[in-house]
């Protein structure tokens, strides 16, 4: 069995829409499901869509078959009754924008609970692949302004932030456990994260209100604006990285997981427009170069390349990602 935490969210839905097409029915879903008896092997709605192909839609009714719901409130009680079939673990957290405001929830299911499931994997020799911190701040769209960050998604990566240096800590290991340093991931299923989703995400959001797309220069000094960069990845790649790594089996340790070419938002504005066929409407604002900053301890983690273990497919390029997800997705 392959157990999936976070399965109702973003990157955890497309990956359980990912191996549902390959084929893959032996799937435990767990995240904040409601509390009700699921039997094993039925079909269930989609819970996100991941394609793979240009027809294939967000909307679309795919069906996928899984072994069984799990609430994350039970899924240790759960665990300690079906070890013995557990062959992986891919972990996606299990934090929501309603645990923003609790500090000792969000510290539960950010921080706890990936300890509890790495102690878990290691005494059970069950191997264990997981979303890491980010390597990088992220802009946020409030719907009049660019920020970087809100302070509870700070909070969050702080958390997880946390969560691996603990790892770095840790003698005892599961037989296989990498953790991936994300990016920004835009794709299909984001749209449940509201001021979280992707800079792709809500630029296009400002295109339908507002007829426009608003850019952020960062001034640091009176004459000099530069606008920031950052790199990105399509949640067709995590999905695909993941799977990878449980057929292949490569060493353990963080890996980065990005596209390697950081690009500003203009490329992505252009590239949205250019999707559309439509001529860019674009404005600037300025914020000061202070408001921007974010603190890159994370980055310390000894993070290796994907691509030096023998991954060798190519991520796929800012302007295709992009349209595809604008034209299939967000514009379907």
């Amino acid at each position: 069995m392959i157990v999936i935490t976070g399965a109702d969210g973003f990157i955890g839905g497309c990956m359980v829409q990912y191996l549902s097409k390959l084929g893959r029915d032996d799937l435990v879903l767990v995240d904040k499901f409601p509390v009700t008896h699921v039997e094993p092997g039925h079909d269930a709605p989609k819970i996100a869509s991941c394609p793979d192909v240009e027809t294939f839609h967000e909307t679309s009714l795919q069906t996928m078959r899984y072994i069984e719901k799990v609430p994350r409130d039970f899924f240790f009680d759960w665990a300690a009754q079906n070890m013995a079939h557990m062959d992986f673990i891919l972990h996606f957290g299990m934090e929501n924008a309603g645990m923003q405001a609790d500090a000792a929830l969000l510290r539960e299911y950010s921080l706890e609970f990936s300890q509890r499931l790495w102690s878990l994997a290691a005494m059970n020799r069950i191997p264990l692949l997981y979303a890491a911190s980010s390597t990088e701040a992220k802009w946020s769209w409030t719907g009049q302004e660019w920020t970087v960050w809100g302070r509870g998604m700070a909070e969050t990566e702080r958390l997880k932030w946390q969560f691996d240096l603990w790892v770095l800590k840790q003698r005892m290991t599961p037989p296989l456990w990498a953790g991936f340093a994300l990016p920004e991931v835009y794709g299909p299923g984001e749209t449940c994260l509201g001021t979280a989703a992707s800079s792709v995400c809500q630029l296009f959001r400002q295109w339908q209100k507002d007829g426009r797309m608003l850019i952020p220069l960062c001034r640091d000094s009176e004459n000099i604006e530069n606008e920031p960069t950052m790199d990105r990845i399509y949640v067709r790649d995590v999905v695909t990285v993941f799977t990878w790594f449980m057929n292949h089996l490569p060493a353990s340790g963080f890996y980065y997981l990005g596209a390697g070419y950081p690009r500003p938002l203009s490329a992505v504005a252009a590239a949205i427009f250019s999707a559309l066929k439509l001529t860019p409407q674009v404005e600037c604002q300025i914020i000061p170069f202070a408001e921007i900053l974010f603190p890159q301890q994370k980055n310390i983690l000894p993070l290796n390349r994907i691509n030096r273990i023998g991954y060798k497919k190519n991520f796929t390029p800012l302007e295709k990602g992009i349209r595809l997800y604008v034209k299939n997705i967000l514009n379907g």
